[in-house]
């Protein structure tokens, strides 16, 4: 009789906690603490390749925006700031620090009249 040869079997496409972090390359814990999405399965955690794959690109794509972030100002709603940013406190800068940070972010940097105290 002819002997039958067995097809191998496909990778499994879901991983339990333990294949899935060493799919990524780190430890169980941190997976945890990413939140990496899973699958619940019955009472089984399990972790799709594909959802690994699309989870990873995007936390790539994250930490490179992180990395570029000297780069990037952050945007300024003018009606949350009326139409001028402050120094805290809400007065006007009175030191040249101040004038100059404003100018290096392209704000605007108005000369305000001296206020005269009368007491």
């Amino acid at each position: 009789m002819k002997e039958e040869t067995a097809l191998p079997l496909p990778a499994a496409r879901c991983l339990n906690k333990e294949q899935a972090a060493e799919y990524l390359g780190i430890g169980v814990t941190l997976l945890v603490e990413l939140g990496v999405p899973f699958i619940k399965l019955g009472r089984r955690c399990v972790y799709d390749k594909l959802d690994l794959d699309a989870w990873l690109d995007d936390y790539k794509s994250r930490e490179q925006g992180r990395a570029g972030k000297e780069k990037t100002l952050w945007p300024v709603k003018p009606e949350s700031t009326g139409d001028k940013t402050l120094v805290s406190g809400g007065l006007t800068p009175s030191y040249q620090t101040a004038n100059a940070y404003a100018k290096a972010l392209g704000l605007k940097t108005e000369k305000q009249p001296k206020r005269i105290s009368r007491s």
